[in-house]
């Protein structure tokens, strides 16, 4: 799971024991505490020794029981990872592959560890679990994979082109899996995090309560870096006026579809409400599964592709709103839609920054 703020992004792994939903239980109450702590405005060792503790007055009995680790990476790259009972992490590039240095600590029955490096551009970092160093264990090997042999496994496909965490993740994975015999082992879990560029979404909907406020909600808009989106008629119109540009319509693919818009410099234009609603209906959704030519198809994808969403949330009322029609279609209204899926956004892990005027 992730958790991002203005200072850091926070990877939690964490491995239920045993197998089933007691197991998928117990990982996700200890990642849940941990983010609900983060957001509460918790350091992360508050965060972590608080899990510990609970951890500790579980262990050996009927309560639900997880192992963990988590990864604190701040904006300027330097991390910190603590972990309960876990495999130690992978420090990566392109050229070269080591486990982090650790500092080990005694906690009752448990064994907890601290790491702390600095990702630089293009350099990552690998969490797993047990299920991925026990691979094998007695049959192909006498201890299991280990951590040794994951990042030999790793060294091995070096040197790379380009860091893809994603990949290497799905590498070790899969041959874990193959020390495992059909249809049995332990649970086997990856995660990858890879330092680079970050994507960054603009995104307007809905004109300011003031209209003396107009020209400085755009100018905000307009001269903040990143992609440029537009979602509604009345909203576009406003960043047509105050550009000078010629907004045209693009006739809709689909019965069920909006229609979209172009606006030069602005890279994608949306039509408002029924195209916020759809798009919070599609952000579950495998991306490859999306209808084509479909203005909501895009502002999904690009949604879900963003690392960071500014959204700038006009409050001025939309009469369209107070139709029955609007309200027989179950449509949220646009602060509603707007904050369910800023909502979603941030449990997918992106940052979302919203100001309203």
């Amino acid at each position: 799971a992730v958790y991002r703020d203005r200072q850091a992004t926070t990877v939690i792994l964490s491995d239920g024991l045993g197998s089933g939903i007691k197991a998928h239980i117990a990982a996700t109450m200890c990642v849940a505490r941990i983010k609900t702590m983060l957001a509460a405005g918790a350091s992360l060792r508050e965060a972590f020794e608080a899990l510990t503790r609970t951890m500790d007055k579980a262990w050996g009995t009927s309560e639900p029981f997880a192992v963990f680790s988590v990864a604190r990476i701040l904006n300027n790259g330097q991390t910190t990872v603590l972990s309960y009972e876990m495999p130690p992490p992978i420090f990566m590039n392109r050229v070269s592959v080591q486990l982090l240095n650790k500092h080990v600590y005694t906690h009752k029955k448990a064994i907890i560890t601290e790491s702390v490096c600095s990702i630089g551009r293009e350099e990552g970092l690998l969490l797993m679990s047990d299920g991925i160093t026990q691979a094998g264990i007695g049959r192909f090997f006498p201890m299991g994979w280990e951590s040794e042999g994951v990042k030999r496994f790793l060294q091995a496909k070096l040197p790379l082109k380009k860091l893809d965490g994603e990949m290497l993740a799905i590498d070790v994975h899969a041959q874990a899996r193959t020390y495992w015999p059909a249809g049995t082992g332990d649970d086997c879990t990856v995660v990858a995090m890879v330092n680079r560029r970050g994507i960054i979404v603009n995104w307007l909907s809905g004109p300011p309560l003031n209209k003396a406020d107009d020209e400085s909600w755009i100018k905000s808009f307009l001269n903040t870096p990143g992609i440029h989106v537009v979602s509604g008629g009345t909203t576009a119109n406003l960043v047509s006026r105050m550009t000078g540009n010629p907004l045209q319509v693009i006739d809709s693919y689909s019965a069920i579809t909006p229609p979209a818009y172009e606006l030069p410099d602005i890279e994608m234009v949306t039509e408002g409400v029924v195209t916020l609603n759809q798009v919070f209906n599609l952000l579950d959704e495998d991306p490859a599964d999306y209808p084509a030519n479909s203005p909501v198809s895009d502002l999904a994808w690009q949604l879900k592709m963003a690392d960071r969403i500014n959204l700038w949330q006009g409050l001025a009322e939309n009469k369209d709103e107070s139709f029955i029609a609007f309200k027989q279609q179950g449509l949220m209204s646009r602060s509603k839609v707007l904050g369910a899926i800023s909502e979603r956004l941030k449990q997918m892990g992106k940052l979302v920054v919203c100001q309203s005027c």
